[in-house]
């Protein structure tokens, strides 16, 4: 397999969709409090703008069709006399088709998207995960992420 990772481009919207649409019927099923079902889980507009906006990339990786995306943000901390100002690489989404999930590709794909950031400059790369997400919070230890920070909450 030769795999590539681009950039996406507003005529993208119907693969990332289709991959999109994957992971948010994953996290309907397992969080219905948080989230619910929709024909369309990938607003066109909101995509297009991610598309154009300077500190958000959106990533595929293909192979003759889409595989995996991922949508990411850049993101510089305020200079603060409390806080060390980073440059970070936040990750909104990251989506691998369900037909080439356990085939080593997201880790191909990650292995880039951290090339990506420390081309950048970037101090560091973080994302969210749901504590149901056993087997992405695996993949992410496996690829030597850490948690920093546990967000909790209680229903009312």
């Amino acid at each position: 397999m030769n795999v590539l990772m681009r950039e996406a481009t507003v005529n993208d919207y119907d693969a990332v969709h289709h991959i999109q649409k994957q992971v948010h019927e994953m996290h309907t099923k397992e969080r219905p409090d948080h989230y619910r079902m929709a024909e369309t889980t990938l607003d066109e507009a909101y995509f297009s703008r991610l598309v154009e906006e300077d500190n958000t990339k959106v990533f595929l990786l293909e192979d003759h069709q889409t595989i995996a995306y991922t949508i990411i943000t850049i993101k510089h901390t305020e200079e603060r006399p409390i806080l060390v100002s980073k440059k970070v690489v936040y990750m909104d989404d990251f989506g691998v088709d369900h037909a080439y999930r356990g085939k080593g590709l997201g880790k191909i794909f990650f292995e880039k998207i951290l090339e990506f950031a420390k081309d950048i400059e970037a101090d560091s790369l973080e994302l969210g995960v749901w504590e149901f997400n056993e087997a992405a919070i695996k993949f992410y230890e496996s690829m030597n992420l850490k948690t920093k920070v546990r967000r909790m909450g209680i229903d009312l």
